[in-house]
């Protein structure tokens, strides 16, 4: 064979396999952007492939105080994990889920704000399908006049931020009530893995495929660094009789201790009484009345032998420090024969309308009194 032969020969199987390789690619990409869960903005929302960035940073930012949420965002999360679905979100100029709220409440119309993490601040369902919105809806009709109600929630936050939130921003609009909804990990910091993978250069920005690659081995580096005991509890759900034996459902909560199993742990309440301690001492000097919601893991909703000292001790503190309080365990416990969860804790958007009503129950006397305070 000539030299010119085997050197056309040689150029061939570069260029076959550099085609090959960039059709694998370009499938990867097709095939991770129709399964995997990214950010993109809102604008970008109908193009699939390309040049689309997808970035949380164009809807998260990590503060000196945690995440918050970037005013005047305008993005779809696609694919989202827990849902499925595509889920247009829309933040205002305070850093809050919705429309823009005016400094000033209206005459005569009832403000309440809630506070939470991402059961609240719900991003796995449409805006209008939280149990934020579903709460103003159910008011609306039952009372017969508008009441404002807007969503602080944010996502991978605990008992300090929402507080920090609340005197941030949420000052700011003069809320009649503040509702603070409280999950069983809430008095741990945020578990921080995904603030290190907020800054995305370009190439990462414009693969979701690299970008997920990568996404693994930083988790996977995250996890060793943890050590095993962090994510314990998610094997031995498996292996734990947690559902017949109340001795086992201890200790599957045990091992979550540094996750939702926080609410077994006493130091745990030490920090939860300073974050509602604040939250008194902010309510006394802006004049706002306070309200507690207690959300259960989904082992507490499907143990035979009901499990709620967590929901025992956040109700004395919050009777200790004058709020009112609703423990939602016994609601979702009188539908656990209904699809409620997503996963461990955030409900489906079926769950967010039955939490909607009873919270709206819940709220209605405070609502009334502040109505008539107004007129």
């Amino acid at each position: 064979m000539s030299p010119t032969m085997k050197l056309k020969i040689a150029a061939f199987l570069v260029v076959l396999f550099g085609t090959t390789t960039l059709l694998a690619f370009v499938a990867g990409e097709i095939y991770v952007r129709r399964k995997q869960s990214y950010i993109v903005a809102e604008q970008d929302n109908q193009r699939r492939l390309g040049f689309v960035e997808q970035n949380p940073g164009l809807l998260i930012r990590n503060t000196a105080k945690g995440k918050r949420l970037i005013p005047g965002a305008k993005v779809v999360i696609k694919n989202h994990y827990l849902s499925g679905r595509d889920i247009p979100v829309r933040i205002n100029s305070l850093g809050f889920r919705g429309d823009d709220v005016a400094a000033e409440p209206r005459p005569g119309v009832p403000r309440i704000l809630m506070l939470g993490d991402s059961i609240t601040w719900g991003d796995y369902v449409r805006d209008e399908e939280t149990y934020v919105k579903q709460t103003a809806n159910v008011l609306e009709t039952t009372l017969g006049y508008p009441v404002d109600v807007i969503n602080g929630g944010v996502g991978d936050t605990g008992s300090q931020e929402h507080i920090d939130i609340l005197e941030e921003s949420g000052l700011q609009i003069h809320p009649d009530i503040v509702v603070l909804g409280f999950y069983l990990n809430d008095s741990r910091p945020p578990w921080g893995f995904s603030g290190e993978l907020l800054e995305r250069n370009w190439v990462r920005r414009h693969s979701l495929l690299v970008d997920k690659v990568y996404e693994k081995f930083v988790l996977w580096q995250w996890i060793q660094r943890q050590g095993p005991d962090r994510f314990a509890w998610v094997d031995a759900q498996r292996r734990l009789d947690w559902k017949g034996d109340h001795a086992a459902f201890l200790e599957l909560a045990r091992l979550a201790q540094y996750d939702w199993g926080a609410a077994w742990v006493q130091d745990s309440w030490r920090t939860v009484d300073q974050e509602l301690t604040r939250l008194e001492h902010d309510a006394r000097r802006n004049g706002f009345r306070v309200a507690t919601l207690t959300f259960p893991v989904r082992f507490q909703v499907y143990a035979e032998t009901r499990e709620d000292s967590p929901q025992q001790t956040f109700a004395a503190l919050a009777q200790k420090h004058g709020f009112s309080n609703l423990d939602l365990l016994p609601l979702y416990r009188a539908h656990a024969g209904e699809e409620i969860l997503f996963d461990q804790c955030h409900p489906t958007a079926a769950m967010n309308r039955t939490i909607g009503a009873a919270v709206a129950d819940f709220l209605r006397d405070n609502v009334q009194q502040v109505r008539a305070a107004h007129e």
